[in-house]
């Protein structure tokens, strides 16, 4: 690293580190390609770190979320020495080329296009950040004309009605669980995301809705149920409470078998590992729970529900994310207007 004398400071103290108690500075680990595997290098932890950390604290983000501009800024930190009032734009787009050309993953891959705009992502929240809290160290924020690579929208990853049949055919051969996740497939089904399932407490269904407090968005939302989920939901609860359970409204609407976790709260993981269960009962493979989303997005656009009524419902805030589900429901449309238009029988 540079010797802090010969930093440009403008008025500003030099780049100080922060030893340990045993007098070697603090250091974290990046990753940057050379020949065949990733290797390992070693950024100290300046000043410039304090600020991440801070930021990092100050930030409502989910733990993975944390975990992820945790990790793509300490790269960052590795790849420059530059403080933070030194960068420019064009600092930037050269790391971005660094990350399209020279970061490889631990197989020895590029990275791909949606990890690089994660990368970005990170950074430019960052550098939003400081400069808003710190315009004394950076009066402008240098990130701004940074592009994220353009990814093709993915399809939608929705399930055919016949493989929804086999799914709830499945449910026939769970034992134990069956009762459960018959109930967890039908809030499923009504496009729940997994994490807003983990928070749902007992008194957030009513008898026909289910009320979501805490969402991806942090925008609560309704979700009315069909009847048939409904029956479903209180048959569920009147077996628990039959097994010797006390149900209060605070009681975790969904509840772990697992021996270590018994009558606890259906963890993420628990969820996930259930879902994959019935895909292999259903020889369905690789089913997670997040396509019974896509497939309840994508039934209500082809059931005629107004899109902006679907987003609501769905709970997305992002029009590109939701045209995955339009752009079937309108290729449905315009084969069907075809086939009124020449006076034939749409046979699918």
């Amino acid at each position: 690293m540079r010797s802090p004398d010969n930093l440009e400071t403008n008025g500003l103290p030099p780049i100080k580190l922060i030893p340990l108690e045993n007098g070697n500075p603090t250091s974290v680990n990046t990753t940057r390609k050379v020949s065949g595997r990733p290797k390992k290098i070693t950024a100290p932890i300046d000043i410039r770190y304090v600020k991440v950390q801070e930021f990092l604290r100050s930030s409502n983000l989910s733990p993975n979320s944390r975990k992820l501009y945790e990790r793509e800024l300490k790269r960052f930190l590795g790849w420059t020495e530059l403080h933070y009032h030194e960068l420019r734009p064009r600092h930037f787009g050269h790391y971005k080329e660094y990350l399209m050309e020279r970061v490889q993953t631990e197989k020895g891959n590029s990275l791909s296009t949606n990890s690089v705009n994660s990368a970005l992502t990170a950074i430019k929240s960052f550098f939003k950040w400081l400069t808003l809290t710190y315009p004394d160290i950076i009066a402008t924020n240098p990130t701004v004309g940074v592009k994220f690579e353009k990814v093709p929208l993915p399809p939608a990853q929705s399930l055919t009605p016949e493989q929804m049949q086999q799914v709830w055919e499945v449910l026939e051969f769970l034992g134990e669980t069956k009762q459960r996740d018959t109930a967890l497939l039908h809030i499923l089904s009504h496009g729940l995301r997994a994490g807003e399932i983990v928070d749902l407490n007992v008194g957030a269904f009513d008898g026909q809705l289910l009320f979501l407090a805490d969402t991806k968005t942090d925008e609560p939302r309704l979700v009315p149920l069909r009847k048939s989920s409904c029956e479903v939901l209180r048959d569920y609860l009147l077996w628990r409470e039959q097994q010797g359970e006390v149900i209060t409204s605070s009681s975790p609407l969904i509840i772990s078998h697992h021996n270590s976790r018994k009558g606890e709260r259906l963890s993420y993981h628990g969820i996930y590992f259930a879902i994959e269960k019935i895909g292999e009962l259903a020889n369905i493979p690789d089913l997670h729970p997040h396509q019974f989303r896509h497939t309840y997005a994508t039934e209500l656009l082809l059931l005629g529900v107004d899109p902006s009524h679907a987003k609501r419902l769905t709970g997305h805030t992002s029009e590109r994310a939701f045209r995955r589900y339009t752009l079937r429901s309108e290729q449905q449309a315009a084969i069907a207007a075809f086939y009124r238009a020449v006076g034939e029988k749409d046979e699918d």
